[in-house]
């Protein structure tokens, strides 16, 4: 049984696929669930892998976002790692060459460029307009070249389990406040290695912890904690509510290591650009999704008919419709192709392009590729 749940709209785009094979069939949502069908079935097995790797294939306008990274560990020296200088590499540090590791964010399907997610605030207040005026309210803007960044693999030693036990429960909490134990506190919101975000769950009376549940990497597992199990007992740190007392808290010992993707950057407080896994089809623009429908059909034309000649003239509409559609998308914005000739940059100067230039001369990537 396929993971995905189909809606109504998924299955109008499905039905559209095969019409791209000549046939007159359709399907409902509920077959799509339950895999009633031979198209059913075949469908669930590519229907999200093509979306997914359609949206991968350039930074489209209807799944593009920005997010500020999660930090995860740093070099020792920076601000946020104050752990002593180590002479040679050690796991728990970010590979050399590189100062700041960040979470890989849970809906990225691609990322595309890092900045500062500093504020540099305006040269004169408040701006009232977006222009210059007579008040000075100019806005200051990063203007800067995109951050280099590197997108690895790095491992994780997770605790096991969601038993937690505490010395002292504490008063005035609420369920759903964010209560950071383990450490110093950090700065910026960072998380680094050895402290837990407990959101609570349930509370008994005068608002005393009764129930938590460890949220710091919930894209890995529910108690994962980064390369070292902290030092027990943790204490409250901050909370995001009104409650005080916490203490004592105590979890499972037992660890394991897991993998998960990482960023790494230089930049110590960075934002994302990144195309985002998107499944509501009402978000997605009408050129997205006919050249979904069309990537679909020909998926299904050799699953259903081993007939390859349909099947890539299937892709072949698709490509056309890719094609269309990074058009559109690139006219959809002010579009700057200005270039610092080879002759200037050789001798040090270099005119990087503003915040939005950054998508200029982006690689969009190839075409979808024939059987």
């Amino acid at each position: 049984m396929s993971t995905y749940t189909f809606t109504a709209n998924d299955a109008v785009i499905v039905s559209r696929a095969l019409q791209v094979l000549g046939t007159r069939t359709t399907v409902t949502a509920a077959e799509l669930n339950n895999q009633t069908t031979n198209e059913a079935i075949q469908t669930a097995l590519i229907y999200t892998a093509y979306r997914d790797q359609l949206l991968r294939m350039a930074p489209w306008n209807c799944a593009v976002g920005y997010v500020n990274l999660t930090y995860l560990t740093s070099t020792p020296g920076t601000p946020e790692n104050t752990s002593p200088y180590t002479p040679q590499w050690q796991p728990g540090q970010p590979p050399l060459g590189w100062a700041y590791e960040y979470l890989y964010p849970d809906d990225c399907l691609r990322a595309c460029f890092v900045i500062p997610s500093l504020i540099t605030g305006f040269s004169g207040g408040v701006p009232i307009y977006p222009i210059p005026t007579s008040l000075g309210t100019a806005p200051t803007l990063y203007n800067g070249p995109a951050i280099k960044f590197k997108v690895q693999l790095e491992q994780y030693l997770r605790s096991v389990g969601n038993s937690w036990g505490f010395g002292a429960t504490g008063s005035g909490y609420q369920v759903g406040d964010t209560v950071l134990c383990g450490g110093p506190p950090s700065i910026q919101g960072a998380v680094p290695a050895g402290l837990i975000n407990f959101s609570i769950t349930s509370v008994g009376a005068g608002g005393a912890v009764t129930g938590v549940q460890p949220t710091t990497f919930p894209n890995l597992d529910q108690t994962s904690l980064l390369f070292s199990v902290p030092t027990y007992p943790l204490s409250q740190v901050s909370t995001s509510g009104f409650g005080s007392g916490m203490t004592g808290a105590v979890g499972n010992l037992s660890t394991g290591f897991v993998s998960a993707r990482v960023i790494l950057t230089n930049q110590e407080f960075a934002t994302l650009a990144y195309v985002k896994q998107i499944a509501d089809t009402t978000l997605m623009d009408s050129d997205f999704v006919e050249a979904w429908v069309s990537v679909l059909g020909g998926g299904l034309a050799m699953a259903l008919t081993a007939d390859s000649a349909l099947a890539n003239r299937s892709i072949s509409l698709a490509n056309a419709k890719i094609m269309e559609a990074r058009k559109v998308d690139g006219n959809e914005g002010l579009t700057v192709n200005d270039v610092t000739p080879d002759f200037v940059r050789i001798r040090g100067i270099d005119f990087p392009p503003f915040q939005g230039g950054m998508w200029n001369g982006f690689d969009w990537g190839t075409n979808w590729p024939l059987f």
